[in-house]
């Protein structure tokens, strides 16, 4: 019987040893859990917050305690989303086994936004920024009801990078009277 209890605090203690290494390993890395952004203002006013990317925007900001408001006269800030789109592109084609019709192997899916910032004047805190995201993925028509979904699950994970893209822009913008840009209206994508 003590061998067996002699044996079993040795494991515990082993176990305790490798579980301390481990977490001071791990802690080492760099690793850490997404938190709150540090965001030098308090309200913001988002154009278009009623797209998808609005809704992920605002989701985000109220999570870091910024308040989205409807009018853009009382936000600290406004971010103006000036362009999103989304277009697919065949990427290759082939023939099935036996044939030689030119069927989609694969296509291509791109993801763009051009946004910028203005001040409570209107005087813009940066020039138009663009987000630009590209994925490639196989098709196949016998799973088209699958590639579907596969499609709209890749479009949901560029939106969700591009999100948080802007919210590490939006962590690095700190207003400053002396430089910022007078770009009302000469920036607009093209």
């Amino acid at each position: 019987m003590r061998l067996a209890n002699a044996s079993n605090s040795m494991y515990q203690w082993t176990f305790r040893c490798l579980l301390i290494a481990f977490l001071f390993a791990f802690s080492a890395c760099g690793f850490h859990l997404r938190g709150y952004t540090d965001l030098s203002f308090k309200t913001i006013y988002i154009s278009n917050s009623q797209s998808e990317l609005g809704r992920d925007l605002t989701r985000n900001m109220k999570n870091n305690g910024v308040k989205v408001v409807s009018d853009v006269e009382t936000a600290d800030i406004s971010l103006e989303i000036l362009h999103e789109s989304r277009q697919k592109r065949i990427l290759s084609l082939g023939g099935s086994a036996g044939t030689n019709t030119g069927a989609v192997r694969e296509y291509e899916l791109f993801y763009s936004v051009a946004y910028r910032l203005k001040d409570k004047s209107g005087k813009s805190w940066s020039r138009t920024q663009h987000i630009d995201s590209r994925r490639d993925f196989s098709y196949a028509d016998a799973e088209a009801l699958g590639k579907a979904y596969e499609e709209s699950n890749l479009y949901d994970n560029m939106r969700s990078d591009t999100v948080r893209q802007m919210m590490r822009a939006l962590a690095a913008y700190r207003p400053s009277v002396s430089n910022q840009p007078d770009e009302t209206n000469a920036d607009t994508p093209q």
